[in-house]
């Protein structure tokens, strides 16, 4: 049997006598007794885990799954009015993400079949479309959706790649009969080259991952642990328990080192799961993504650097959780009640979000101020070390993190340390 600074101190009931020993450290005891308080309550598991993994991903796939043909695939109509564009008809048939119907009718209320939701989009080839293409004209085809539906907007990107496939397939046969190639009616070809600090190529998953990461992982950081920073101020004044914590043989900054380390646990466990729900929602958004539909084109998903990915990531949660917590607590100071304390808090989450949601926006021109700033300092530290920035910037990022994080420290030992913390 160990004994703690209180007598036995015991794991779970589960467990009954099965105990442990603490160091005989106040601060340790404390962030134990917080840490204990805190996955006692189911809410914590909901808020800290459970509600990240599986909101985040539906939060940023959910868009692009409702509007992807390939799980809810639009309902398309040919209305081929040209008897003669029969070898159209095969392009369109090797449309694969879509609930296709060729017809020779043109007779039909367009309008009404649409706005019904019989049919999505509407694809008409009018006569004389051959006629024109053979004397060397150009034809129309005329789409008719429904632009209030996206799921009627989106279709028109399904049917676009065999009509520009049919659309090249006439030129190059025009080009033939004159003797000339492709290259003559496309003199100049632009050609895009990537350039990047490791000299490899970015995929579209790594330029997401770059951008949403920093900021979905510093947001959670900070407010990750925002219900427990408010309860363990605010919440243990309202219950009257924070007298009998501040008579205990243990000095005021080792009950404020103890709750913040037990803060900083929970806004890890909270930044990790966000993290790896991002990482899935971000695969689930690239899978359904328009952009590969009727192509050939694919997506890699990934970081640039996963060691360095994974520094920057666990160093901003504990950055960012360590300075949301302390502005937290300081805020909380001010409040009598729990539901108090919240209303502060709740203004202050924005505070603290809106920067984090300007870094992945800003131009190039303004990282060097945003690695300056609160809070914006901590985004810029992970998309630095993320994209393998230069060191000098990376440090930059990283001591203008400490230093405000050590303002606000500072900031929230003062406030605790007031009597009106005690007595309110």
């Amino acid at each position: 049997m160990f004994k703690g600074s209180s007598g036995i101190v015991k794991f779970t009931r589960g467990l009954g006598q099965m105990g442990y020993g603490l160091p005989k450290r106040g601060w340790i005891v404390v962030a134990w007794k917080e840490f204990l308080e805190a996955i006692r309550d189911r809410r914590t598991i909901l808020n800290v885990i459970i509600l990240p993994l599986v909101l985040m991903p539906i939060i940023i796939a959910l868009p692009i799954v409702m509007i992807s043909p390939k799980t809810l695939p639009p309902k398309v109509m040919v209305v081929i009015c040209d008897k003669n564009a029969t070898d159209l008809v095969s392009y369109f048939n090797s449309i694969s993400e879509a609930d296709l119907s060729i017809r020779f009718d043109c007779k039909g209320n367009y309008s009404e079949m649409i706005l019904n939701g019989d049919i999505d989009l509407i694809v008409e080839v009018p006569s004389g479309f051959s006629e024109n293409l053979s004397r060397g004209r150009s034809s129309h085809v005329f789409y008719y959706y429904d632009p209030l539906s996206t799921k009627s907007s989106s279709a028109i990107g399904v049917v676009q790649e065999p009509i520009s496939s049919y659309s090249r397939k006439v030129l190059l046969d025009r080009l033939k009969e004159i003797n000339l190639s492709i290259d003559y009616v496309n003199p100049v070809i632009a050609v895009a080259k990537q350039v990047t600090r490791s000299g490899g190529e970015v995929g579209a998953g790594e330029m997401i991952t770059a951008m949403i990461l920093p900021m979905m992982v510093g947001v959670i950081a900070i407010t990750g642990a925002g219900t427990f920073a408010i309860d363990m101020v605010a919440g243990e004044r309202e219950r009257r328990t924070i007298e009998a914590l501040l008579t205990n043989p243990v000095s005021k900054m080792e009950i404020l080192l103890g709750k913040f380390s037990s803060l900083i646990v929970l806004s890890i466990i909270s930044g990790l799961s966000t993290l790896l729900s991002t990482l899935l929602g971000i695969g689930l958004s690239l899978e359904f993504s328009l952009s590969g539909v009727g192509s050939n084109q694919t997506v890699t998903m990934g970081l640039p650097n996963p060691v360095y990915a994974i520094l920057g990531v666990l160093l901003t949660v504990i950055l960012g959780g360590l300075t949301g917590n302390a502005a937290l607590v300081a805020a909380s100071s001010f409040a009598k009640t729990f539901k108090e304390a919240e209303q502060y808090v709740g203004a202050l989450f924005f505070v603290l979000m809106l920067p984090m949601i300007i870094v992945p926006y800003a131009p190039t021109s303004l990282h060097p101020l945003l690695r300056l700033l609160p809070i914006t300092s901590l985004a810029m530290f992970a998309r630095d070390t993320i994209l393998m920035s230069d060191p000098l910037a990376i440090a930059t990022s990283f001591f203008s993190s400490v230093i405000y994080l050590v303002i606000f420290l500072v900031l929230s030992a003062r406030l605790f340390g007031r009597e009106s913390v005690i007595f309110g």
